[in-house]
C-alpha cells in the first residue's frame, strides 16, 4: 500500500489530496497541518471581513471532518514538520519523531511578510493573510475600535483591506514605497486612473513612501513613519507588502530553492518521490522559461492537482503558468497578464479607452509582452487564454469565437489584432 504525505493543507494540499485519492483508493495519505482548520480560499478573506460572505464561505471544499471523511484522510491538527530528508522520503517532528512515505507533498503555502522594523508588534498594527487575521479585523471593525485606518503597501490584499475600511465608512489613507500603485502589475499609465479612481472615492493615495518605524500616540494612535520622515497617523494600521515563501523548515534539505521550490512541469522537485505546489513552489514560466512563483489562487489549485494525480502514480503536467495579477475592488476591475518587466522602449504599444475600457499592452516582434485591462470582468478569462495561445504560438490566430465575443464586448478591432486576431466585419 502506497504512502503519502501532503505537508500543510490549503487548496494545493486539498486538490493533491482529492486527485491521488481518486487515482489510488487504496493509498494511505497522511495530511501534516499547523493549524486545526482546513483548507480555506485567502481571497475571500476580505469578503467576509466586509460581511460580503458568512465565515464558513471561505471554506470552500466544506469542513475539515467532512474533507476528511470523505477522502478518508488521517489529519494530524497542529503538527508542523520541522524538516525533511527528501533522499530517505523522511519527514522530522518537533518533538524528535519521524515518519517515512514513498511519496511527499510540500504545499506549506506562504505567510505575510512583516520586516523587523520598530513597532511593527505594537497592538492595532494588522497583516491578512489568515482566516484567523480576517476574524481578528472584522471584530475590530465590527466594535467600532477603527475609526481611521493607514494600509501599507498597494497589493491585492491592501487594496482589498481598503475596500474592506470603505464599507465600513472608515476613512483610509493608503501608502506605497514604489512610484505607483501595483507597480510589478501596472503600465504607469493604468495606474494613474486606479489611483484617480480611489481618490474620487475618499481614499488617500500617497506612492514613494517607504515604512521606517511604526510609533504608538499617547492617545494610543499609530504612527507610521516614514524613511523621508513624513507621518501617518491612525487607529489602525495594515502592513500589506508581500509575502514569503513558507520553506525556512527546509533548509539544508537538499531541495533546490530560490524564494520557493523548484518544480518541473510534473511538480516533481529535484529528488524523486518529493513534490512541491501552490505559493511555496517556483515552476515554469510559460512567458519567460524561467521559474516563478506565481502565487493565486487557480494555480495553486491546478499545481496541487497535477501534483497528487502524479504522486498516486498517473502522470498529468502543468502548464500554461503565466503571470496573472487581478483586482476587483471598489466596483473598480483591473487585471494584468504577462510580465511587464520585459516590457523597454522600443516594444509597439497598444493603448485605447473609451467609457467602459482602459487597454494597454505591448509586444515585440518576438510576440506579446504584458496586457493591462480596466473594467473586463466578465472577459478576463477569454484574454487570458488569447493571451497563454499568442505567448505559445506568436503567429497563432484568434479562433472566430474569440475573436467574435471580443467584438461583441465591445473590444476594439485593434486590440484584436494585438492580440493575433483578425477583425470581423
Amino acid at each position: 500500500m502506497k504512502k503519502i504525505a501532503i505537508i500543510g493543507f490549503g487548496g494545493a494540499g486539498y486538490q493533491a489530496a482529492k486527485e491521488a485519492r481518486r487515482v489510488d483508493p487504496t493509498a494511505t495519505i497522511d495530511v501534516y497541518s499547523d493549524t486545526n482548520i482546513g483548507p480555506y480560499n485567502p481571497m475571500l478573506m476580505t469578503y467576509y471581513v466586509k460581511g460580503a460572505i458568512p465565515y464558513e464561505a471561505m471554506f470552500p471544499f466544506g469542513s475539515l471532518e467532512q474533507i476528511v471523511r470523505d477522502l478518508n484522510l488521517n489529519f494530524f491538527a497542529n503538527k508542523p514538520v520541522t524538516g525533511l530528508d527528501p533522499a530517505a522520503k523522511l519527514l522530522k517532528f518537533g518533538d524528535g519523531t519521524t515518519a517515512q512515505y514513498d511519496k511527499i507533498l510540500i504545499s506549506t503555502g506562504a505567510c505575510a511578510v512583516m520586516p523587523p522594523l520598530k513597532g511593527i508588534d505594537l497592538p492595532g498594527v494588522f497583516k491578512m493573510r489568515t482566516a484567523q487575521d480576517a476574524v481578528a479585523l472584522k471584530d475590530a471593525l465590527d466594535k467600532g475600535e477603527i475609526k481611521s485606518a493607514l494600509v501599507i503597501g498597494a497589493s491585492w490584499v491592501g487594496i482589498k483591506v481598503v475596500e474592506d475600511m470603505v464599507a465600513y465608512g472608515v476613512p483610509c489613507t493608503l501608502v506605497d514605497g514604489a512610484k505607483w500603485m501595483f507597480y510589478v502589475a501596472a503600465f504607469e499609465e493604468t495606474a494613474k486612473r486606479a489611483q484617480k479612481d480611489l481618490e474620487r472615492k475618499g481614499v488617500t493615495v500617497a506612492c514613494e513612501q517607504m515604512l521606517d518605524h511604526i510609533e504608538q500616540e499617547d492617545n494610543g494612535q499609530l504612527t507610521a513613519v516614514m524613511q523621508n520622515g513624513r507621518r501617518f497617523t491612525a487607529d489602525s494600521i495594515a502592513v500589506c507588502i508581500g509575502v514569503r515563501m513558507n520553506v525556512g523548515f527546509l533548509k539544508d534539505s537538499g531541495l533546490e530553492i530560490n524564494r520557493g521550490i523548484l518544480v518541473d512541469e510534473t511538480m516533481r522537485t529535484n529528488y524523486d518521490g518529493i513534490y512541491a505546489a501552490g505559493d511555496c513552489c517556483e515552476a515554469m514560466d510559460t512567458q519567460c522559461k524561467i521559474h516563478r512563483n506565481i502565487g493565486v489562487w487557480l494555480n495553486a489549485n491546478k499545481q496541487g492537482k497535477v501534483a497528487g494525480a502524479n504522486m498516486a502514480g498517473e502522470h498529468m503536467e502543468f502548464d500554461a503558468n503565466v503571470l496573472v495579477n487581478l483586482a476587483h475592488y471598489l466596483d473598480y476591475d483591473f487585471i494584468s497578464i504577462g510580465d511587464i518587466s520585459t516590457c523597454g522602449p522600443d516594444d509597439d504599444v497598444y493603448e485605447y479607452e473609451d467609457e467602459t475600457y482602459y487597454i494597454r499592452a505591448v509586444r515585440s516582434t518576438n510576440g506579446i509582452k504584458c496586457i493591462n485591462v480596466i473594467g473586463s470582468a466578465d472577459s478576463n478569462g477569454l484574454i487570458k487564454n488569447a493571451f497563454v495561445k499568442a505567448v505559445e504560438n506568436a503567429d497563432a490566430d484568434l479562433d472566430i469565437q474569440t475573436r467574435c465575443f471580443l467584438q461583441k464586448k465591445g473590444f476594439p478591432d485593434g486590440f484584436i489584432d494585438f492580440l493575433g486576431g483578425k477583425s470581423v466585419d
